[in-house]
């Protein structure tokens, strides 16, 4: 019997060591193309008229109103932050590639780099625009939930680069992923707006888009910190718990991005076309 139980044990292993790599694997793959939605959303919507020099169409955006009239420096500010966007999405996502950092590392280097600089600059930008823009509105609630994302930005990226730069690959790796977690705030943000939307058919309270302004950073964070837990260190039980919520939330972000699409892409984007 005892020899019954060891072989199911041992049956067992091969499954819960192939979840958490298989959940990690889906997640990649809905994040990749959430990415690229979001990218083309950006592009379509801000590039060309910002290129243009015209900032007022901005505000033709139902949610976001970023030209001010007269506002110079905030608005040159909202169009690096949309432009950088662009490129931080865009190099973020090749980062993840194992295949750029086993044959083009030099590659992987520099474009981690410039990801890490304009992901500060970007923030930065954040910054002014939250707290020295004259938008004619106090700080508010979200104001600290941004503040609080800018403020990680900053610091998980001078950890990245530190690291790095001391050749400490094992936790330069942690770090990054890190900043490319927190760095994408905005991203999940429309995610986790767009899936409450498809799935309960109203927009959410303002009380709740509060939270979803704090979880959009901190819940992928911390889903990352189990993440790298149940990797490096974890038996069955921590793993198999692992892997179901990187499966459970990687299934949710699948839907994000199904109602962004129709959202942003398809409804804002098409109706501003």
């Amino acid at each position: 019997m005892a020899e019954a139980a060891l072989g199911r044990a041992r049956a067992r292993t091969p499954i819960t060591r192939a979840a958490l790599p298989a959940a990690a694997t889906f997640w990649f793959a809905v994040m990749v193309i959430g990415q690229w939605a979001f990218v083309y959303y950006i592009t379509g919507f801000y590039a060309a008229s910002t290129l243009a020099g015209d900032f007022a169409s901005w505000n033709r955006h139902p949610f976001v109103k970023g030209h001010i009239p007269g506002d110079t420096i905030g608005n040159l500010a909202f169009a690096a932050h949309v432009m950088l966007a662009i490129v931080i999405t865009l190099g973020g996502t090749l980062q993840l590639l194992p295949q750029i950092r086993a044959r083009a590392a030099w590659a992987h280097r520099w474009n981690g780099r410039v990801f890490l600089l304009l992901s500060i600059f970007a923030s930065l930008a954040g910054f002014y625009m939250v707290w020295l823009r004259p938008d004619g509105t106090p700080p508010g609630f979200e104001d600290l939930s941004i503040s609080f994302n800018g403020a990680l930005i900053l610091i998980f990226a001078a950890l990245a680069w530190r690291t790095a730069a001391a050749r400490n690959i094992t936790a330069h790796r942690r770090w990054a992923l890190r900043t490319l977690m927190v760095v994408n705030g905005v991203f999940f943000l429309r995610l986790i707006f767009s899936g409450w939307i498809l799935l309960t058919q109203k927009e959410p309270s303002m009380l709740t888009f509060y939270a979803f302004e704090f979880a959009a950073f901190l819940l992928p964070l911390a889903i990352l910190e189990l993440y790298l837990r149940a990797r490096d260190k974890g038996g069955p039980i921590l793993r198999t718990t692992a892997a179901a919520i990187v499966f459970g939330a990687s299934a949710y972000m699948a839907i994000g991005v199904f109602a962004f699409t129709m959202i942003f892409v398809v409804s804002i984007l098409g109706g501003a076309a």
